[in-house]
């Protein structure tokens, strides 16, 4: 993560993605653009959990709630800004993230994974039944419109660089961790956490951080979502949103945040394109993702780089 080569790619990635906007004429074409970074901003968030720290978390659909409900209820109740509701909300989510690694520090593995779905299971449950403050799952929460400076922005168009330029912002302070004193921590603890404690790395610590910044990126997705969708019930913050994002990471890369934004299109668009199988969808999806998992293990942007190592290597010989 936060190689040379890496941050070029992810540099093409968000100069090509306005570009894609600004061809695209129909509007449910940009609103998929639009799903897709606010599960690429998600899965950056991710990336620097799983692939930099290597703490899998399998509750993140709960802070992706966070930042919808919050920023919902401070724009409708409390009357603020959408921008400084949304920050608010992001927030939210980041405190609850550091919340919650305290008493998850001395878990690894799949008791981790075991751990944070159990608080995704219980937040979905509190979601679903706090009607008087998420709406439940009927009828849900209505958003007004995306306004900044009393300026609308709930078109497509600004709503995609609303979206991207948070993605942008997310990005950079991605790769400043990666690239920072406190990126090698971070892969030092993924390596050993014992090993990094006995060199005097604050273990829980890096956790706590680490867990907060995942918290907070998918909290800003959660405020942007809540926007864009504009109507929504708890059933979005389930599991499967989880699992979801897992699948952006995995298949995408572990390693490079360039792949979790390759990963995160990939799982938003592939569903809508398998929708002409119509009872096969599901089965046709789930054969696309374990082919890519069998031929490319380590994600499809690290999978094409060996290929194409590989290509280089056989053309010089």
């Amino acid at each position: 993560m936060s190689s040379a080569i890496d941050r070029r790619l992810t540099l093409l990635l968000l100069v090509l993605l306005p570009i894609l906007a600004g061809i695209t004429d129909n509007n449910f074409h940009k609103s998929i653009l639009v799903f897709g970074v606010i599960n690429a901003i998600s899965a950056v968030g991710l990336c620097l959990m799983l692939g930099l720290a290597g703490q899998i978390s399998l509750g993140q659909a709960a802070f992706f709630g966070i930042g919808a409900y919050v920023t919902s209820n401070l724009a409708t109740r409390a009357g603020l800004e959408p921008a400084l509701a949304i920050m608010l909300a992001a927030c939210c989510a980041m405190a609850l993230g550091w919340a919650i690694s305290r008493p998850l520090s001395r878990l690894h593995d799949h008791y981790l994974a075991m751990a944070t779905l159990a608080f995704g299971t219980v937040m979905y449950i509190g979601f679903a039944n706090g009607r008087n403050w998420t709406g439940g799952l009927d009828p849900g929460m209505s958003m007004p419109k995306l306004t900044l400076f009393g300026q609308d922005l709930s078109s497509m168009n600004a709503l995609f660089v609303v979206s991207w330029v948070a993605l942008t912002l997310s990005v950079f302070v991605a790769n400043n961790i990666a690239g920072h004193r406190i990126g090698r921590t971070l892969r030092a603890m993924k390596m050993s956490a014992p090993a990094a404690a006995s060199v005097g790395i604050d273990v829980v610590q890096a956790k706590a951080f680490v867990f907060a910044i995942g918290a907070l990126f998918t909290g800003l997705a959660g405020g942007l979502y809540a926007y864009v969708a504009r109507s929504f019930n708890a059933g979005v913050f389930g599991i499967g949103y989880s699992i979801e994002l897992l699948m952006m990471v995995v298949i995408g890369s572990l390693n490079r945040v360039s792949g979790a934004i390759t990963g995160a299109f990939i799982i938003t668009v592939l569903p809508i394109l398998f929708d002409r199988f119509e009872d096969y969808r599901t089965l046709v999806f789930g054969v696309t993702m374990v082919l890519i998992m069998k031929f490319m293990p380590t994600g499809l942007v690290d999978g094409l780089f060996s290929l194409g190592a590989r290509l280089l290597a056989g053309r010089q010989g």
